[in-house]
């Protein structure tokens, strides 16, 4: 056969990478590598869940598409954000919310700008779509060094600059003023960009800018309910102006959002004290694991504001991410990432999970017990 494959693959997705997503092996003591919420939904939770999902399968036709516009999902929404229905995209994960933005913006010599390291996609999203990805380095602390970044946007104009707050891989909380001071370069500045703060971890960090967006038309938030016990359904929220968010419908895949998901989506957001709940002891396990890791020797640990936390090992971090492994834990090692040599991200779990990886990490490092 004479097809080549390689002749009609754009150079630019051929050049990538697929975003690693590891398949948990079995017998695992603790899942900590996804960034997921550990606890399962309260009974009460379960029981009208099921309710409304038996509801779903009996009411909803599922034969037929569902509401494309996520219309009683998005009056939710727009209840607990404080803003109108119209100033949301309901999207299939966040994920799909930056592919989304980032196909709007995409033209020929056109750029993504970030802090790096930072969540990967913004990345790869750019450079799948032939666009110019401008990775400005933070500091050895992990950092914003907002002039620096500011001079950056200032010279290369991108047309799409990715905060993530809390930034993930580091767990770091830029400065508010920071943050607040690239939103206004790039309204005011003759930058033009949209700048997204993306707020996944926003329930464990409890600061957002949701109240600027009337004030900065270029401003985008990004939610999603995958960090806080829903990651299965994968639903994700764009919060932008209204003239934005007709635009990026129009980029939006039809039914994007399936049925059953925003069934269950609907049930939650009905039951907002649970989720306070479980963010609340997420953040006491948080605290508890990070404290019992400042007396083991040769491991670096990074503050955090959100669900998880960024470890540097003394011993290679490969070689501690095989330990992990090998006594059923699994972690996320980013050790061959620029600038995270030997680096870890562990997830908070539940006690029994974190007290495993406290227990772990002393053997591996060769210090015992």
């Amino acid at each position: 056969m004479s097809f080549d494959l390689s002749a009609v693959v754009r150079s630019e997705v051929a050049a990538l990478r697929a975003y690693p997503v590891a398949v948990p092996p079995g017998g695992l003591r603790a899942k900590l590598d996804a960034n997921e919420s550990p606890f399962a939904l309260g009974d009460s939770m379960r029981e009208e869940l099921a309710a409304e999902m038996a509801k779903a399968l009996t009411d909803v036709e599922l034969h037929r598409y569902p509401d494309p516009q996520a219309r009683e999902l998005r009056q939710l929404l727009a209840g607990d954000l404080g803003v109108a229905p119209e100033q949301i995209v309901a999207s299939n994960g966040s994920d799909e919310a930056i592919q989304m933005l980032t196909v709007a913006i995409g033209a020929p010599g056109a750029a993504v700008a970030a802090p790096v390291p930072t969540f990967p996609m913004y990345e790869l999203t750019a450079r799948a779509l032939g666009l110019r990805f401008l990775g400005v380095q933070l500091s050895d602390q992990f950092d914003l060094d907002v002039h620096r970044f500011c001079e950056v946007l200032r010279g290369e104009r991108p047309r799409l600059v990715f905060l993530a707050w809390p930034n993930n891989p580091t767990g770091r909380l830029y400065d508010a003023a920071a943050v607040g001071e690239i939103v206004r370069v790039c309204c005011d500045d003759g930058v033009n960009a949209l700048v997204v703060v993306d707020e996944a971890y926003y329930h464990y960090a409890g600061q957002t800018f949701l109240p600027m967006l009337g004030q900065y038309p270029n401003l985008v938030i990004l939610r999603t309910l995958s960090k806080i016990g829903l990651a299965g359904i994968r639903l994700g929220v764009l919060v932008a102006s209204t003239a934005l968010v007709a635009e990026i419908n129009k980029v939006r895949l039809p039914y994007n959002v399936n049925a059953l998901s925003q069934a269950a989506a609907r049930v939650v957001l009905r039951h907002p004290g649970v989720v306070s709940r479980h963010a609340a002891a997420i953040l006491r396990e948080r605290d508890r694991v990070v404290a019992g890791l400042r007396f083991i020797p040769g491991v670096t640990t990074y503050s955090s504001q959100a669900n998880f936390f960024l470890i540097r090992t003394a011993r290679p971090g490969d070689d501690v991410f095989r330990g992990l492994l090998e006594r059923g834990i699994l972690v996320r090692n980013f050790s061959r990432a620029p600038s995270l040599a030997s680096c870890l991200r562990v997830t908070v779990g539940t006690p029994a999970e974190n007290d495993a990886f406290l227990a772990a990490l002393p053997e591996i490092l060769g210090h015992g017990r």
